[in-house]
């Protein structure tokens, strides 16, 4: 089958690409490796001159109800060539909703995908280039940044960039033998190839398990014997090890429609993983909606519920038209004025997407889903995952994390635009977005605060760490963490994971359980750490050993003379090992990922 193509260059940054237009929709597995153009305000456009949308069969004007505004978007003007005209914009959802009509019941998760790919097929793909390699992206935001090269953060060492990246893609800090192997280690790639290591592993897939188990289950208010958080946690883990890509994990998500067993009023099929997101928002369909537009498309639409936003362009009938896709039976939207009056509302999607009035509602959930991830007018999917975990592995993100929509400020937006794009046609894998983060030269500057946005990174924001990551670190130094300290070190630290970390504070609570807790003192009294560098001889070895263990790197020459001072001073060497590793696990450093 012939594709026809068009074929345009341009400069941006001083990066030149490609791109091939295609005028058909290629099959999911052709569609790897985009990238659109953006203008100043960060509109990807088609064209150099900036026609049209990246990522969009048809933004055109009465397109969709969130056109993008303001410095973060831009305005598109004009029809792009090759079939992106506002009539083949409504054409492509025309087709949506004709794939989608006419289904049989959709009895099993294979019914559901089947017809989710269906849906995905009817829309049609907007660009294929060569990709967006890591020195494209350096050499993007170095010119974006436009800041003289003493200003950026200077590149961490070896030692503080294998905590860093274990830290952040496993949840765990290095052994002290790998840490030295990868300091002596003379390969010039050998950044690169840790990170493909750390990505294989099966600590990477449970770490970020439970992060999005976090995310989805922090500030839920279902009743908790009707919802299983771990069973949850290990669908994620199994989905990232099977590299499952990050489109089927969300629709699988939303599309679930957990059912009560007859007889048992908490039995909701909350052991089946993927019915947990629906549980966590109490089945209930406005908070479904309100969640999968603030989890996926970091997209704050709650405030539209009662009223319209009072900050963005969302309307009260939008909230409710998005609610309208979960809901089991007719949806009714509840007067502002009179709430016992009542309207029936029909299914219609944020971006103005209408399903066919022939769907049944589990088919309904199965629609919604693919307009979230397939539809090309919602390019804030894309943008939301890669705005997420920059966030998470930077400190700071282009948006805050709940904060994108058309009317939002976003610093550095043309970065993100591409990002986004390249992971969609990168069929959304998630690897390519963590190994692209880890291997730029951003995420290996130093750390330190950036207060001022147009220098946003420009360094590495110091960040605390989440629980389980404080849970993994005790393990390391300890070597066995008993259940009940286990629980206690979750609950203390735990925080909301999609929280910036500008507003994230130690809290006394932490201070003292870490410095008074009796399991944990017991727990450092009995390590092997503490064992075996009670039994070296020679002090300096012995605070090396100590530094290493805890903090995953060598002392500096000032905190070794210290150190040893302070061994030298007290009576019984034993207790002032035991004093100097008390002293390491309390200190600001071993709590923070720098």
């Amino acid at each position: 089958m012939r594709l026809t193509a068009k074929i345009t260059c341009f400069l941006l940054a001083g990066t030149l690409a490609v791109l091939v237009v295609p005028l058909r929709s290629p099959p999911r597995s052709a569609t790897a490796n985009a990238a659109p153009e953006s203008n100043a305000n960060g509109n990807p456009q088609s064209k150099a001159n900036g026609n049209a949308k990246a990522d969009s069969p048809a933004n055109a004007k009465g397109n969709s109800k969130a056109k993008a505004k303001g410095n973060s978007e831009g305005k598109a003007k004009g029809t792009a060539k090759g079939g992106a005209s506002a009539k083949g914009g409504a054409s492509a959802k025309k087709s949506a909703a004709r794939a989608a009509a006419g289904q049989p019941p959709l009895k099993s998760a294979d019914d559901k995908l089947a017809l989710l790919e269906k849906i995905h097929r009817s829309f049609p793909a907007r660009y294929i280039t060569s990709g967006f390699t890591v020195d494209e992206l350096d050499r993007q935001l170095k010119f974006l940044l436009a800041m003289p090269p003493e200003k950026l953060a200077p590149p961490v060492d070896d030692e503080q960039y294998a905590r860093r990246v274990h830290l952040d893609l496993t949840g765990r800090l290095p052994t002290p033998g790998a840490s030295a192997a990868f300091v002596a280690d003379t390969d010039p790639a050998k950044r690169a190839k840790l990170v493909d290591r750390l990505l294989e592993t099966d600590d990477f897939s449970r770490h970020w398990a439970k992060y999005w188990r976090d995310v989805i289950f922090h500030n839920s208010t279902a009743n908790r014997r009707r919802v299983n958080p771990q069973a949850l946690e290990n669908w994620f883990a199994e989905q990232f090890s099977k590299k499952v890509g990050w489109d089927r994990i969300v629709c699988e998500l939303i599309s679930a429609t957990p059912k009560q067993k007859k007889g048992d009023r908490n039995e909701f099929g909350q052991d089946d993983g993927p019915n947990n997101f629906v549980l966590a928002c109490n089945n209930d369909a406005g908070e479904i909606a309100s969640q999968t537009a603030r989890i996926f498309m970091g997209i704050s639409i709650q405030c539209a519920e009662c009223h319209d936003h009072p900050f963005d362009q969302w309307k009260r009938e939008q909230f409710h038209e998005m609610a309208a896709f979960f809901a089991p039976g007719k949806y009714l939207m509840p007067d502002m004025d009179e709430p016992a009056k009542k309207t029936e509302v029909k299914a219609r999607f944020l971006l103005g997407e209408k399903p066919s009035p022939e769907l049944k509602p589990d088919a309904l959930r199965v629609a919604v889903a693919a307009y979230l991830a397939y539809n090309p007018d919602n390019y804030w999917f894309a943008r939301a995952f890669v705005n997420r975990i920059w966030s998470e592995m930077l400190g700071d993100g282009f948006y805050p994390v709940d904060g994108l929509g058309p009317d939002k400020e976003c610093v550095h937006p043309q970065l993100l635009n591409r990002l986004g794009t390249v992971f969609r046609y990168q069929d959304f894998n998630i690897r390519w977005v963590f190994r692209t983060i880890a291997s730029s030269q951003a995420y290996q500057r130093s750390s330190r605060a950036v207060d001022v946005k147009k220098e946003l990174f420009s360094a590495v924001r110091p960040a605390r760490l989440r629980s389980d990551q404080v849970v993994n670190a005790i393990e390391h130094v300890t070597g066995k963490t008993a259940p009940k300290l286990e629980k206690s070190l979750a609950e203390t630290f735990a925080t909301d994971p999609s929280a910036s970390q500008e507003s994230l504070e130690g809290s006394l609570q932490q201070s003292l359980l870490l410095m008074n807790s009796t399991a944990l003192h017991a727990a450092l009294a009995k390590s092997r750490l503490r064992t075996e560098a009670a039994q070296i001889s020679d002090p300096d070895e012995a605070i090396d050993h100590l530094y290493r263990g805890v903090l995953a790197r060598r002392p500096t020459a000032d905190e070794r003379a210290r150190a040893r001072r302070f061994i030298a001073g007290v009576p019984h060497r034993a207790e002032a090992i035991d004093d100097l590793l008390w002293t390491l696990v309390n200190s600001t450093e071993f709590m923070t990922r720098r």
